[in-house]
């Protein structure tokens, strides 16, 4: 049975059909079946010049023109989460994960055993490269450091890799690994694209050019970042908008997608602000007996600091590349408005640049190139995505950045106290921008809630209210952990409870908990209202 149309009745109802949306007595959906067998799609080109111009001009001045409402997310179950799928995998945010698991990630063998195979190469650009085959057969594309920034790419690619693996999305197998000149050699078909783009052969002298701009070793080992080759047939990156029409299970557009609109808070978290198109890849797999496109999220190496440092960019993550507002701002301030960008510092370790938690600001933070999903998403998409981020502890923050194989302590240990202070500015943020009431539980005898704000130390107290339209009913305290309880009714009628928080004067926007008490008693929905 499919589970598509009651995942997006419900969507409809949130956006206004229904006052007080209805919601069917049966437990919530947490698996999407949107891996039904289709015919092998074609693959999608990327072409830089037309993205760049869409994100920029086209599609931001139709958006603009247009004045669209916001839509809520398209795509939440009856609790406002986000179901299994093709795109994401619940793990983080249903269960715990311990530390060894989250920094294992999608690991499917370890980094690639010497000798080496170089199959083919990426040469010039940014990041210069190789595609190798290593003894046990396996593939990988292989890249390294700039010379400025040792150990800073290498170490962004696995480290957040892994935050994104365990906060639920889909990740190739990636590793820092080290090797030997002498370890890598040259398959007989092996070639590359020239200037020209033509294919010619790949000899040593080319091998030579790419390890010239690396780090020079000083123990005769090359420091390397690698990739596995996914699994399928590659089908291009999924645009950030729309639907791809050769693929019959996407039947959300994308903008849409809440586990899109909500990794706003995650990226934000590691400051991935190289989010665009082609850092995503769809890839035609086969599970189960059925052909499906499963999607992927690649090419980490240029969050933290990386796209910065690369880019000479110091406003990165707090401006667009080309950002019609700030640079506006800036030209009638006539060189009076001093820009927040300007107070970041670059930190004593070149392997982490100018990745820094001071300051920083969460609600101001902007990715280098526009990304629909992004733009469009809402106060209810940003505290789920901050729900993912604050499920982070410390033992597995520190797990994931001993993946990156720092050679410096020092460098390690500062990496994972500002991830933490990261962490807390963006929970400290989102969750106040709602009402931070989650972790339902009810019982015949009583309904009990946990506000999150309280629950992590944001704040020290406040007020759950009951209201009956826009008058208060009755209201509880928050206790000192964050729980507040009420005796639950008596009737197993369906009934409504709408809440919302107060801090003092501040009044937070509502909340509806659908639910049936009574010797059976059960939650049937949640809507979450945003500003």
């Amino acid at each position: 049975m499919r589970a598509w149309p009651s995942v997006l009745c419900l969507a409809a109802l949130a956006c206004g059909c229904a006052s007080s949306p209805r919601f069917r007595d049966a437990p919530p959906i947490w698996r999407v079946d949107d891996d039904q067998n289709i015919p092998e799609p074609s693959e999608r080109e990327y072409d830089a010049k037309e993205y760049f111009a869409n994100i920029f001009v086209i599609k931001r001045l139709d958006r603009t023109l247009q004045i669209k409402d916001r839509e809520p997310a398209h795509n939440v179950n009856a609790l406002e989460e986000v179901p299994d799928s093709a795109w994401f995998q619940n793990r983080l945010g249903i269960r715990q994960v311990p530390p060894a698991e989250a920094a294992k990630g999608a690991d499917t063998g370890g980094p690639p055993k010497p000798p080496l195979s170089v199959i083919g190469g990426k040469l010039g650009g940014g990041n210069p490269g190789f595609i190798i085959k290593d003894q046990t057969g396996r593939k990988f594309l292989v890249k390294f450091d700039t010379e400025q920034n040792p150990e800073l790419q290498t170490s962004a690619g696995v480290i957040v890799n892994r935050v994104f693996w365990t906060a639920g999305y889909n990740v190739p197998s990636d590793h820092v690994f080290w090797f030997r000149r002498e370890e890598l050699g040259i398959d007989p078909g092996a070639k590359y694209t020239n200037p020209q783009h033509d294919k010619v052969p790949f000899d040593a002298s080319k091998i030579d050019e790419v390890l010239l701009t690396a780090p020079q070793p000083k123990d005769g080992r090359y420091r390397g970042f690698a990739s596995q080759l996914l699994e399928g047939k590659p089908k291009g990156g999924f645009s950030p908008d729309g639907q791809r029409k050769d693929d019959d299970n996407d039947r959300v557009r994308h903008e849409h997608r809440r586990e899109l609109r909500g990794l706003r808070v995650l990226a934000a978290w590691v400051n991935h602000s190289d989010m665009k198109e082609d850092n995503t890849l769809d890839m035609y797999v086969e599970g189960n007996g059925r052909r499906y496109l499963k999607h992927y999220f690649l090419d980490f190496g240029e969050a933290l600091d990386g796209h910065g440092a690369e880019k000479s960019r110091r406003e990165d993550g707090w401006e667009n590349f080309i950002d019609w507002e700030m640079q506006a701002k800036a030209m009638f301030a006539f060189g009076l408005w001093k820009r927040p960008w300007e107070d970041v510092k670059v930190t004593p370790w070149p392997s982490i640049g100018s990745f820094t938690a001071e300051p920083f600001d969460p609600l101001a933070w902007r990715e280098a190139y526009p990304y629909w999903p992004f733009v469009e998403a809402d106060d209810a998409d940003n505290y789920w995505g901050a729900k993912l981020v604050m499920r982070f502890d410390r033992p597995m923050i520190e797990a994931i950045v001993a993946e990156g194989k720092l050679s410096d302590a020092d460098a390690a240990r500062y990496l994972v106290e500002t991830l933490v202070k990261r962490r807390d500015a963006l929970g400290r943020a989102y969750f106040e921008l709602v009402s931070p009431l989650d972790d339902f539980a009810l019982t015949p005898e009583q309904l009990c809630m946990t506000d999150l704000s309280v629950r992590y130390g944001f704040v020290p107290g406040g007020v759950v209210e009951w209201l009956n339209g826009s008058k208060v009913v009755f209201s509880r305290s928050v206790s000192a952990d964050g729980r507040v309880c009420v005796k639950a009714p008596q009737s197993d009628a369906y009934t409504v409870f709408r809440m919302r928080v107060r801090r003092g004067k501040e009044e937070h926007p509502p909340l509806e908990l659908h639910f049936k008490a009574g010797p059976k008693a059960r939650i049937l929905g949640l809507v979450r209202l945003a500003r």
